[in-house]
C-alpha cells in the first residue's frame, strides 16, 4: 500500500490495519495499539485494558474480512480508565470510549446528553481537546419513544451536550449512529491535540442545518474531518454516509439504487478534500465499514463496492440498523495518504499543510 499512496503501513496509521498481520513483541504485547474494535452480538469492554472493546454490531462474513479493526502508533501508547471512560493515548491521539446502561423507561435524550457532557468534559481535560471522529451505537434506533424516534432523541442530547460545552458547528467531529440489538449507549471517539479541518459535501444539506421536519435539535456532526496523522501523513475520516441529497432519502427501500447513490456521495466528500492540496490528490479510501439492515444481500453490494473503490481497500460488513427507516446501507470510510517532511522548505512551500487553511472554506 505505501508504493501507490493508498496508506503508511500498518504500524504508522489510524485508519483500521489488518489484524491478521503479526504485531506482538518476544512478551506477547503490543506496544503501539491504540484500539482494537471487535464486532459481536453484545458491547463489551475489557476491565483489564481499555484498548479492546466489543460494538454490538454483528459481523457478516464476507471473503477473508476478519471482523474487526486495529488501530496502531509508531510509538507506545498508555492507558487507564477515568471512573468508567477508558481512554488510550499516545503521541498526538487519545481513543476514548464509554458505555452506558439503559434501565427500562429511561429518557434516551438525557442519558444522551449525560454521556457527551462527561467525554466532553474528559477530553477537554486531557492534552487531546479536539475531537475529531465519534461512533455511536443504540438500540432500537428507528421505535418511537415519548413521542419521538428515538434517533430524534439521541440527536437531541448530543446537540445540547455540545452547545452547553461551546463546541461551536464548525469544530464538530466526524461521526457516526447506528442502531444494534445490543442494549446500552456505547460510544467511542478519536481526539487530537490538534484540529481537524470539517469536509462537507455539496450535494447534501449539512446535517447540523437539517430542517425541523427531522427532529428538534438536528444531528451534530460534519460529513469527513482531514486531519495530520502520524509520521506527516494526512488522514481523511469520513463520517456515516448513505442516500441522501440534500436532506432528502433518495430510492427509499431501493438497496442497489441507494448503494449508487451513497457511492455518488462518497466520491463527492473525497472531491471535496482533494481539491484542498496538490498532495492529496492520490488520497483514497482504503477502508470501508458498511452497515445493512439485511444481510443476506452482502454479496451484491461487495460486487458494487469492490469494482468502485478497487481490491487495495478493506471493507468490513456488519448488521446494524441506519438512522432512517427508509435508508437500506450506510458506508463509512477512511482514507491515508503520506506527504513531505514538514523540515524541507521547498517542499512545504510547493504543497502547504492543509491544517493551516480556514475550515469554514470547506463548506
Amino acid at each position: 500500500m505505501d508504493r501507490d499512496g493508498r496508506g503508511l503501513g500498518n504500524r504508522a496509521q489510524l485508519l483500521p490495519s489488518d489484524p491478521r498481520e503479526p504485531t506482538e513483541d518476544a512478551e506477547g504485547a503490543d506496544p503501539g495499539l491504540l484500539a482494537e474494535i471487535r464486532h459481536g452480538p453484545r458491547h463489551v469492554r475489557d476491565p483489564a485494558d481499555p484498548r479492546r472493546i466489543v460494538i454490538g454490531t454483528p459481523p457478516i462474513p464476507m471473503g477473508r474480512a476478519s471482523g474487526h479493526e486495529v488501530w496502531r502508533l509508531p510509538h507506545a501508547t498508555e492507558a487507564g480508565w477515568a471512573d468508567d471512560i477508558g481512554y488510550v493515548f499516545g503521541g498526538d491521539f487519545l481513543f476514548a470510549h464509554l458505555l452506558v446502561p439503559e434501565p427500562v423507561g429511561a429518557d434516551l435524550a438525557r442519558l444522551t446528553h449525560q454521556a457527551y457532557a462527561r467525554l466532553l468534559t474528559f477530553v477537554r481535560g486531557s492534552r487531546y481537546p479536539h475531537p475529531l471522529r465519534v461512533w455511536n451505537y443504540l438500540s432500537r434506533i428507528n421505535a418511537y419513544e415519548r413521542g419521538v424516534e428515538r434517533y430524534q432523541a439521541f440527536c437531541r442530547g448530543r446537540a445540547t451536550a455540545l452547545t452547553e460545552g461551546a463546541v461551536p458547528e464548525s469544530r464538530f467531529p466526524a461521526a457516526t449512529a447506528i442502531g444494534c440489538d445490543a442494549p446500552g449507549l456505547s460510544i467511542h471517539l478519536l481526539a487530537g491535540r490538534q484540529p481537524g479541518t470539517p469536509i462537507e459535501n455539496p450535494r447534501q444539506l449539512s446535517a447540523y442545518a437539517y430542517p425541523l421536519t427531522y427532529g428538534r435539535r438536528s444531528p451534530s456532526f460534519v460529513r469527513a474531518m482531514l486531519y495530520d496523522g502520524p509520521q506527516h501523513s494526512r488522514e481523511l475520516a469520513i463520517s456515516g454516509t448513505a442516500s441522501i441529497v440534500g436532506h432528502v432519502t433518495m430510492h427509499p427501500g431501493q438497496l442497489q439504487r441507494q448503494l449508487r447513490e451513497t457511492i455518488r456521495n462518497l466520491d463527492s466528500v473525497m472531491r471535496g478534500a482533494r481539491a484542498l492540496s496538490p498532495r492529496l490528490s492520490r488520497l483514497h479510501p482504503v477502508w470501508l465499514k458498511v452497515y445493512l439492515r439485511d444481510p443476506d444481500r452482502v454479496r451484491e453490494v461487495d460486487a458494487v463496492l469492490r469494482a468502485w473503490a478497487g481490491e487495495d481497500s478493506s471493507l468490513l460488513y456488519l448488521r446494524g440498523s441506519i438512522c432512517r427507516r427508509d435508508l437500506e446501507i450506510e458506508i463509512e470510510g477512511h482514507g491515508a495518504v503520506s506527504r513531505p517532511d514538514r523540515d524541507d522548505p521547498a517542499r512545504a512551500e510547493r504543497d502547504p499543510p492543509v491544517g493551516q487553511q480556514d475550515p469554514s472554506a470547506t463548506k
